[in-house]
C-alpha cells in the first residue's frame, strides 16, 4: 500500500470521528428521535393490522404524539383552528404601516453600516491602485524575466498549491474507488440532521391514515414535522447549499439549451428532407456555403439511419414471429466476411437462399427455424401481398444500410461524424445525438469520393475497381461547377473523343437514375449536396436536377443558454478592460509579474468559460432562399440553423484544397515579405512591367 493511500485511510478515519462526535454532542437529540419515530412505526403497525383484520383493541396511535426529545421553540398553533386564526393575524400586522416603517428603518441602519465599511476601505483601494500604476507605468526590456514576487509565487505553486491540489484529487477518486465511505458519512449526517426519523414517522403516519382517513391529523402530522425539520433549520450551514443551487441551476438551464439547439435541429432535418436527391448551394465567399451543405450531408447521414430503423420496424411486423435476430446475427458475419458488401450482394444471397428453401424446404437452416407452417409465408396489407423472401430481402438491405459501422458520406472533402453505434450482442442502437460529448477516437471520416464511381460512361481509370460499386449514401461535392464546368466552358470539349471528359463520362444521366440502386422499401438513400459560389457555374443539364439553395446572410451568433446575457456582458466587459492594461503592460515591460500574471488568470477564466459556452450553446441562423435549378419559378425564403458544437467540432476543414497551394508554395522559397515593394506612391513603368498583367502586357505589345 502507497503512502499517498495510507494518508487518505487516516484522513477519511479522523473524519469519521469527527462526523461521530459531533453526532454525540450537537445531535444528540435526533437519535433520540429515531427512537421515537420506531416506537410510532411500532404503534402504527399494530394499528394497522388490528384495523385492517377487525381485532377489537385498545391502541392508541402515538404518531400523532408530541414528541419529548425536540421542543418547538417558538409559537406554533396546536390545531387548525388557531392556525387559521394566527395566519390571518400575522398578514394583519405585516400589512402595517408601522411595521414597513420599522423594516425601512432597520435597512437604513444596515446600509449605514456598509457605507462605513467603505469610507474606510475605499481609501486604501485608491492608494494601492495608485501605487501598482505607478509601479507597472515604469518601462523595461527584462525579457520573460520574472519579478521576485511572481518567483516566489511560482515556487509556492509548484511546491505547495499543485500537490495539495493533486493530493487533493486524488482523495475524490480513492472515495469514489471506496464508495463505502461516502455511504457512511451520508448515512450520519441522515441521522444527525433528523431525517431518518422524518421518514420512519412519513411510514407511521401512512399506515395510520390508510386504515383511519383521518383527514383532520393532517395539519398535525405537517406540524409534527415542521418540528423534525427543526435540527435543519438551527444547524445546517444554508450558505453551503449555494453552490449545490448553483450546480442546480445550470444543469437545468444546459438542459433547456440542449433541448433548444435540438429543436432547432429537427427544423434543419425538416428543411433537409423538402429538398430534392440533389441540391445546390450557392453564395459568394465566406458565406458559409460547404459549411451548410457539410452540415445537412451530417444531418441527412442520420436521417437515413433513422429511416432504415424506421422500415425495419415495418418489416418486423409483417412477420412477427419470424426470428430476426437469427437472420441479423448471420447478416453480421456475412458482412465480416465480406459475402454481402453492397446492396447488389445481398439480393444475390438472399436469391440462393429463397432457391435453397424452395427446393428442400429446410426452414431450420433457411428459415432459423421459423414455423412456416403456423404463420404462413405471406402477409397482405390490403395492398399488396408480401412473399416472406421478398420482406427478407429488404429488411436485409435496412439492416446491412442501418447496421455499417462507417460514414454514409462520400465526398470530395474530409468530413468527420461521431455517431457511435451501441451494440450490446443483440440488435444495435445508434448514438446519433450532435449536443453529446463523446470520445473522437471512436469517431469516422467521410469516405473518399471517386468520381469514376459517378460515372455511367467513359472513367478516368477504366479498371478501377470501384467502377459501378457506389449504391446508397450521402454525396458531398463542393466547388461542384469547378470540378463539372458549365455549357460555355466545355464549349470546346468534345464527347467523342477517347479521352474521358465531362460530356461523355454519364455523370449527368446518373445524376438523373441514381435513386434506382438507393431505393429500398420505395425510399430512396441517396442525396447529393453540392456547393458553388455562382449557379451558372454548373451546366444546365445537370443543375435543372437541383433545387438551388441561395445564402442571403448569415445572422450573428446567439446563445441558447438562458439568462446567460448579464454573465455574456461581465466576461466581455472585463475582457475588453483587461486586453487593454495588457497590451499596453507589454507595450511598456517586458518582464512577467505577479499583479499581471493574476489578473490575466482571472481573466482567462472568464474568456475561457464565455468561450466554450458559445462553442457548446452558440448558434447562428441562415437566410436562405430556395428555387428550382431551371431558375425560372418562384423562390422561397427559409431559414438554417448553424449550431457550433455540432458543425465547428473539427468536424471539416474550410480551406479543404489548401495543400495543393501549401505544395507550390513550399517550392517556391519566398514569400510576401521578400515580394519587391513600391518606390513611391506611384508606379514606375518598370515596376508596372513587374506586374506581369495582360493588360499591361497587351497595352506594350499593341503599342509595339
Amino acid at each position: 500500500m502507497s503512502k499517498k493511500n495510507i494518508a487518505y485511510i487516516v484522513i477519511s478515519v479522523l473524519i469519521t470521528i469527527a462526523f461521530i462526535l459531533l453526532a454525540a454532542l450537537v445531535f444528540k437529540t435526533s437519535y433520540i428521535r429515531i427512537f421515537e419515530s420506531l416506537t410510532d412505526l411500532i404503534h402504527s403497525i399494530k394499528y394497522y393490522f388490528c384495523k385492517l383484520f377487525n381485532i377489537d383493541a385498545e391502541l392508541n396511535p402515538s404518531i400523532l404524539d408530541g414528541s419529548n426529545a425536540i421542543k418547538w421553540e417558538s409559537i406554533l398553533p396546536s390545531d387548525f383552528g388557531d392556525f387559521k386564526v394566527k395566519f390571518v393575524e400575522f398578514w394583519r400586522l405585516f400589512a402595517n404601516l408601522d411595521n414597513f416603517i420599522l423594516y425601512g428603518k432597520t435597512i437604513g441602519e444596515k446600509l449605514g453600516i456598509v457605507a462605513q465599511i467603505l469610507v474606510i476601505v475605499l481609501p486604501f483601494v485608491f492608494m494601492l491602485f495608485f501605487v501598482i500604476k505607478k509601479l507597472y507605468s515604469t518601462p523595461n526590456t527584462k525579457h520573460n524575466k520574472d519579478s521576485k514576487p511572481l518567483q516566489i509565487h511560482k515556487a509556492i505553486s509548484r511546491k505547495i498549491t499543485n500537490p495539495t491540489m493533486q493530493f487533493i484529487i486524488g482523495y475524490f477518486a480513492f472515495l469514489n474507488c471506496q464508495k463505502w465511505i461516502p455511504i457512511v458519512w451520508a448515512i450520519i449526517w441522515f441521522c444527525s440532521l433528523n431525517l431518518t426519523s422524518i421518514v420512519i414517522s412519513f411510514f407511521a403516519y401512512f399506515l395510520y391514515f390508510s386504515v383511519s382517513f383521518d383527514f383532520v391529523s393532517i395539519y398535525t402530522i405537517a406540524r409534527k414535522l415542521v418540528i423534525d425539520l427543526q435540527v435543519i433549520f438551527k444547524h445546517f450551514p444554508w450558505w453551503s447549499l449555494l453552490p449545490f443551487a448553483w450546480l442546480i441551476f445550470e444543469y437545468i438551464r444546459r438542459k433547456i439549451a440542449v433541448d433548444i439547439l435540438r429543436h432547432k435541429e429537427a427544423q434543419n432535418c425538416g428543411f433537409i428532407n423538402a429538398l430534392p436527391i440533389v441540391s445546390m448551394t450557392c453564395g459568394s465567399m465566406g458565406k458559409h456555403k460547404t459549411t451548410i451543405i457539410t452540415d445537412m450531408a451530417l444531418s441527412q447521414d442520420v436521417m437515413f439511419r433513422q429511416k432504415a430503423l424506421e422500415l425495419l420496424q415495418k418489416n418486423d411486423m409483417r412477420f412477427p414471429n419470424f426470428p430476426w435476430i437469427a437472420l441479423e446475427m448471420e447478416v453480421r458475419k456475412c458482412m465480416e466476411h465480406h459475402v454481402i458488401y453492397n446492396l447488389a450482394s445481398i439480393e444475390k444471397w438472399m436469391k440462393l437462399k429463397r432457391e435453397r428453401f424452395e427446393k428442400h424446404h429446410n426452414a431450420k437452416w433457411q428459415l432459423y427455424g421459423y414455423d412456416y407452417d403456423l404463420y404462413g409465408l405471406t402477409y397482405n396489407d390490403e395492398l399488396k401481398a408480401y412473399y416472406l423472401f421478398d420482406v427478407l430481402t429488404n429488411y436485409v438491405k435496412l439492416y446491412f444500410i442501418y447496421v455499417i459501422e462507417s460514414s454514409l458520406i462520400v465526398s470530395n472533402y474530409s468530413v468527420r461524424e461521431d455517431s457511435v453505434l451501441m451494440d450490446g450482442g443483440n440488435f444495435p442502437m445508434w448514438s446519433s445525438d450532435f449536443f453529446v460529448k463523446r470520445d473522437k477516437s471512436l469517431s469516422h471520416n467521410a469516405h473518399i469520393l471517386d468520381f469514376d464511381t459517378l460515372r455511367l460512361g467513359r472513367k478516368v481509370i477504366a479498371d478501377n475497381i470501384n467502377n459501378g460499386s457506389f449504391e446508397f449514401g450521402v454525396v458531398l461535392i463542393t466547388e461542384v461547377g469547378k470540378e463539372r464546368g458549365n455549357n460555355l466552358e466545355l464549349k470546346e470539349v468534345k464527347k467523342g473523343t477517347l479521352e474521358t471528359n465531362q460530356k461523355n463520362d454519364l455523370f449527368n444521366n446518373w445524376l438523373k437514375m441514381c435513386r434506382h440502386s438507393a431505393t429500398v422499401e420505395n425510399f430512396p438513400f441517396i442525396k447529393v449536396f453540392t456547393d458553388e459560389q455562382r449557379p451558372e457555374s454548373w451546366g444546365a443539364d445537370a443543375r435543372d436536377l437541383a433545387d438551388i439553395v441561395t445564402i442571403i446572410s448569415t445572422g450573428e451568433t446567439h446563445v441558447a443558454l438562458p439568462f446567460y446575457t448579464l454573465e455574456e456582458m461581465i466576461a466581455e466587459k472585463a475582457f475588453k478592460w483587461f486586453i487593454k492594461l495588457y497590451y499596453d503592460f507589454r507595450y511598456k515591460r517586458g518582464d512577467n509579474t505577479l499583479f499581471m500574471h493574476t489578473l490575466k488568470w482571472l481573466a482567462n477564466l472568464l474568456y475561457q468559460r464565455n468561450l466554450k459556452i458559445y462553442n457548446k450553446y452558440g448558434y447562428s441562423t441562415v437566410f436562405v432562399q430556395t428555387e428550382q435549378g431551371t431558375m425560372d419559378g418562384k423562390k422561397h425564403r427559409e431559414r438554417y440553423n448553424l449550431m457550433n458544437y455540432k458543425i465547428y467540432k473539427e468536424r471539416f476543414s474550410t480551406d479543404c484544397f489548401s495543400d495543393y497551394f501549401s505544395d507550390m508554395a513550399i517550392k517556391a522559397k519566398v514569400g510576401l515579405n521578400d515580394y519587391i515593394t513600391y518606390a513611391t506612391e506611384k508606379a514606375s513603368v518598370k515596376e508596372i512591367k513587374r506586374q506581369h498583367s495582360y493588360f499591361i502586357d497587351a497595352l506594350y505589345r499593341d503599342r509595339g
